[in-house]
């Protein structure tokens, strides 16, 4: 029996399949946040960092990942940095999955290509992140 359970196991597993689970906020529709950080909150015991941006459509609030990531990754925004980014649309925020400051050029992956944070390793927590 227990045979039997792991072979239909196996058989429906969508690694075997060749498709890889994706996190739930997959699910959200992607946009892109243009404009001009008026706030930055990035300070360690301050809940999930974020940054407040000016678009033409409004302020977005940014979610960024974890304060470790962003302080290995050397990611240091200012306000008044112009950023351009790509997100999962929330009901009245966006989380990042990738940042980038074109003054500085400074490129910041967030999410592998499924949705699953780098800074955990992506969808493989504790390896490294495939480029």
């Amino acid at each position: 029996m227990k045979n039997w359970l792991l072979a239909m196991f196996l058989i429906s597993s969508p690694v075997w399949a060749g498709d890889e689970p994706k996190p739930p906020i997959a699910d959200n529709p992607t946009v892109e946040v243009r404009g001009t950080i008026t706030r930055v909150q990035l300070a360690m015991g301050q809940g999930m960092p974020f940054l407040e941006v000016n678009t033409s459509k409004g302020v977005v609030k940014l979610y960024l990942g974890s304060m470790r990531y962003l302080v290995q990754e050397n990611f240091t925004p200012k306000a008044g940095d112009l950023l351009e980014a790509k997100g999962y649309k929330m009901a009245d925020s966006v989380v990042a999955i990738r940042v980038e400051l074109p003054t500085t050029k400074k490129v910041l992956r967030l999410r592998d290509d499924n949705g699953w944070p780098l800074w955990m390793g992506g969808r493989r927590q504790g390896a490294e992140p495939r480029q």
